[in-house]
């Protein structure tokens, strides 16, 4: 597959995010998060391009770009609802990923040198189990079909992607000069990631709407 063509799947975020941008005055903005992280996942792509382009590197981006997307993510459980119950276990995970992405990034030299592996298995896990966590609460509480449901979908998502790093990361650990290997992984997140924007969008599509909306809108009218 052709450089082009992987840069392309990509960009398929742009389609979730234009869809979100479009809604934007109308969402809850519980879901404002959500459309953060997908403006944050375009713009690590087209700073990621310029950088290798410039430098023919990515890793200093990459690594910054993995941190905020997770501290995103968090804050994204927040506004849902289930870490803000917990706080002591928002706390607990923000201190885990800062500790841990320092002692990788900056401790071990990672920043600049390569990619933060035990971050993203870190944050990966995190993410996944708070995504199945959130859906079973979905499926105590909801009666419609789940997938109609916005939160449904993104937890989806993350799900699907954090899984994909776990085994990934794993595999790059134990074998990190593997080049074919390598070249396999990027190939197939490409496709993954860009399936994975497709349903970013469908939940975008179904994205509630504020209680006053349409109240406020009849009243202007």
């Amino acid at each position: 597959m052709s450089n082009l063509a992987t840069q392309l799947l990509s960009f398929t975020v742009l389609i979730p995010l234009i869809m979100g941008l479009v809604r934007m005055n109308r969402i809850r903005a519980s879901y404002h998060p959500f459309l953060l992280f997908l403006f944050l996942a375009f713009t690590a792509e087209v700073v990621s391009e310029i950088s290798i382009r410039l430098t023919r590197d990515n890793r200093v981006t990459n690594n910054i770009y993995i941190f905020l997307e997770a501290a995103i993510i968090l804050y994204q459980f927040y506004t849902w609802g289930y870490l803000r119950r917990k706080k002591w276990l928002l706390g607990v995970l923000g201190t885990a990923y800062l500790i841990t992405w320092t002692v990788e990034n900056i401790g071990m030299g990672v920043l600049a040198n390569g990619f933060s592996s035990y971050f993203v298995i870190l944050y990966s896990l995190t993410t996944v189990f708070l995504s199945i966590s959130e859906i079973n609460l979905l499926i105590t509480s909801y009666s419609g079909n789940l997938f109609r449901n916005a939160k449904f979908l993104i937890c989806i998502g993350f799900i699907i992607i954090g899984v994909y790093s776990l085994i990934t990361e794993g595999f790059l650990l134990i074998d990190p000069y593997n080049s074919s290997v390598s070249r396999r992984i990027f190939i197939i997140f490409a496709f993954i990631n860009a399936f994975v924007n497709i349903v970013y969008a469908v939940a975008v599509y179904f994205l509630p709407v504020r209680d006053d909306y349409y109240f406020s809108k009849r009243f202007k009218a």
